[in-house]
């Protein structure tokens, strides 16, 4: 990843600014072109240790110090970090085991027993006896296992079979397992432990989702389960006695016929960066929106897809049979710079859709002549690298106006890209500044920020915004997720607005990514839900007594607090927010970037829907 090894890819910036503010002031330079060998005797303790992994190809590279430095600490050992060496190779032994469970049919007699230390008896509680059914409509049923009634079992393997029983054993099952928390304790290590299995049962898909404490011997680099207990079991089944998933992909078959589809679209990124130079805006892990509306007056939804810099964006019509059509040539919307952000929205009341565009460090509006084609009416440029857009009639003069979520504040490009460069990195303050456009009809646009109190705290790194009237006045009030620290909430007083985010409770102090408002309980008060990310990594690190040793309490609850997860703040009757993320189970939501509400079943309750995920190779060394 170049642009500046993208601050060393945004998984780098997370750990290393974790571990850059720990206490060790360590910087060996790596010199070992091998990884260490494995032995039975390696303790805690050893100040023999070295690394137990090198970065691939690093040996071969010359690097400016700060890559250097930041490479030399990816070497938790060498960093003072047993607990992150220890995590990985327990994490080795839990995926070996996940690879045993996707084939419950094939399971032998002793095939857990090599993971569990034959100088102790194990010890498994992983199987509960008491399992009561909450929740059942007829095309769902969640049930809750009582962690308590679980009996002890000595061999591993019967209780892994009984464990996958309720799976069919002739169809290979999805087993995930995630490491996200441990505790050195004298000679033992405990750990929390996330363990997800999912595939067909005789009643249908089944999702079984559990958390788990192990126990292991302190051997850093060959440590051995002692026991597996229980803490949390839930399992979700989709009734279906044929075991139909309840989505199926159907992109190929709607966009399939289109050259754009399988000649750009479904090329990777790999694919791109080895024919297009970075200085187009061709960016490795940069956001790229798309906006549906109809464009063409047929009643049909369509879609605009922004692309890498380099490749034009994208205008594709709906069929009436559901399929889409490539209208990009004849849209004149085919722009070829970096684009992360789109709107299809009617800026100037014709009744027809015209198109918004964050192309970098401009904001482009496009005047639609009802048929899909646009042309440019206004442009302007933006005080930091667009993200995302939204719009609304903020000001209740029946014109809609446009708010852009600034994210870098300088036009260079090695400065670019979804990961910035944020000071403090929990709580940010050297962000683009956002801009609100007020509409004035006639296709002119001014900037209100200022002159309506938006400016208040607008030095953050945003990535999403979402208009709500959660006060109920008759005039919408802004929510503004920002990445590497504290949200806003901007109160609307007719007009002019006042960040209330602290007041309310809603900061939530981590790597903000989207907003998403709703009534989720009924009760007729407005609730906010807002993805972040899970980080095990952080999960483990900042729970570690060395992690920031001087520091107050109260900030390293705040660097735990950014790798915790999404948050869901409930609206009150007295117009505050609690937060009721870990009494609703919603934080895990893993590298989570768009949320929203959706009533998914139509039972009239508003479901939650979580996109996550983090570019990716077959390299099994990468993310």
């Amino acid at each position: 990843m170049d642009l500046f090894m993208n601050n060393i890819c945004r998984i780098l910036t997370i750990i290393s600014a974790l571990l850059l503010v720990g206490c060790s002031d360590n910087s060996k330079s790596i010199t070992s072109k091998e990884e260490p060998k494995i032995t039975q005797n390696d303790s805690l303790k050893g100040d023999e240790l070295t690394g137990v992994q090198i970065a691939p190809g690093l040996d071969k590279k010359t690097l400016i110090a700060p890559l250097k430095d930041a490479y030399n600490r990816i070497n938790p050992i060498e960093d003072g970090w047993e607990s992150e060496a220890f995590s990985e190779s327990a994490t080795k032994i839990l995926k070996s085991m996940a690879k045993k469970m996707i084939n419950p049919g094939e399971i032998k007699t002793d095939s857990f027993n090599l993971f569990f230390d034959n100088k102790t008896e194990p010890k498994l509680q992983i199987n509960p006896n008491k399992i009561s059914e909450i929740f059942n409509d007829g095309n769902f049923l969640i049930r809750r296992g009582d962690v308590e009634s679980c009996d002890i079992n000595q061999n591993p393997t019967l209780s892994f079979k009984e464990f996958l029983s309720g799976f069919n054993l002739s169809t290979n099952l999805q087993a995930e397992i995630k490491l996200y928390k441990i505790n050195f304790n004298k000679d033992q290590v405990i750990s929390d432990v996330k363990l997800q299995v999912s595939g067909r049962s005789t009643s249908g898909i089944k999702q079984i989702n559990c958390d788990l404490i192990c126990q292991w011997t302190p051997k850093i680099k060959s440590p051995l389960l002692k026991s597996i207990k229980l803490k949390k079991y839930e399992e979700s089944t989709h009734l279906s006695e044929k075991g139909f998933t309840l989505f199926s992909d159907l992109t190929g078959s709607v966009m399939g016929e289109n050259d754009s589809y399988s000649q750009q679209i479904l090329r990777s990124t790999d694919y791109w960066r080895s024919r297009i130079p970075s200085n187009l805006g061709l960016d490795v892990v940069a956001n790229h929106g798309l906006a549906i509306g109809d464009v063409n007056g047929d009643s049909l939804e369509d879609i605009y897809i922004c692309q890498q810099g380099g490749l034009p964006n994208l205008l594709y019509l709906q069929n009436e049979d559901g399929t889409l059509r490539d209208h990009t040539s004849s849209s004149g919307a085919d722009w070829l710079e970096y684009c992360s952000s789109a709107l299809i929205v009617d800026l100037d009341n014709d009744g027809d859709r015209d198109l918004v565009i964050g192309q970098d460090f401009k904001l482009l509006f496009m005047e639609n002549d009802g048929t899909g084609s646009f042309t440019l009416s206004f442009g302007t440029s933006s005080h930091a690298q667009t993200f995302s857009l939204s719009a609304s009639d903020f000001d209740l003069d029946g014109l809609l106006d446009v708010y852009a979520c600034g994210y870098n504040p300088s036009a260079n490009r090695s400065r670019s890209g979804a990961l910035g460069e944020p000071i403090p990195y929990h709580d940010a303050q050297n962000g683009g500044r956002n801009i609100l456009l007020r509409n004035k009809g006639n296709w002119e646009f001014e900037e209100a920020t200022t002159q309506v109190g938006l400016d208040q705290n607008n030095n953050r790194f945003s990535f999403a915004a979402a208009w709500e009237d959660f006060d109920n006045d008759g005039d919408l009030d802004l929510y503004v997720a920002n990445d590497y620290g504290r949200n806003n909430l901007y109160r609307n007083n007719s007009g002019k607005f006042t960040d209330v985010a602290g007041e309310m409770g809603v900061e939530d102090m981590s790597a903000g990514m989207s907003a998403s408002w709703s009534d989720f309980n009924r009760d007729g008060y407005m609730d906010l839900y807002v993805s972040n990310m899970f980080s095990a990594a952080g999960n483990r690190i900042t729970f570690q007594r060395q992690f920031k040793p001087s520091i107050t309490s109260e900030m390293k609850a705040q660097y735990q607090r950014h790798a915790r997860g999404n948050t869901l703040f409930q609206g009150t009757k007295e117009g505050e927010f609690q937060d009721v993320s870990i009494e609703k189970e919603v934080t895990m939501g893993r590298w989570a970037w768009g949320s929203r509400f959706v009533d998914l079943n139509n039972d009239g309750w508003e479901d939650l829907i979580v996109a996550n995920g983090f570019i990716t190779t077959d390299d099994t060394g990468d993310l």
